[in-house]
């Protein structure tokens, strides 16, 4: 009894891992760019370019994961650059 459980548990554990694996492959790493006159806003153009390309904006059917931000200023105001995972 004991080893069938234990095989029943490896099982799902495997199929576990393999399912999380495939979901991961069904991901692209897509880069924005925006300026504002506040970071946040920056940002959320940054956030925003990419929806609007890769995500079916504005009802999106995409996840977005692993949001990346680096800002600067610049003139009067800030300009950021996103690294945003688009998964299906």
């Amino acid at each position: 009894m004991k080893a069938k459980l234990a095989g029943l548990v490896l099982g799902v554990g495997a199929a576990t891992l393999l399912l999380a694996s495939a979901a991961q492959a069904g991901c692209v790493t897509k880069h924005g760019k925006g300026w504002a006159w506040t970071k946040d806003m920056a940002k959320f153009q940054a956030w925003e370019i990419i929806s609007q390309k890769y995500g079916n904006w504005p009802l999106p059917d995409t996840n977005f994961r692993n949001e990346r931000y680096r800002c600067k200023p610049d003139g009067d105001g800030y300009t950021c650059f996103s690294s945003i995972d688009v998964c299906s």
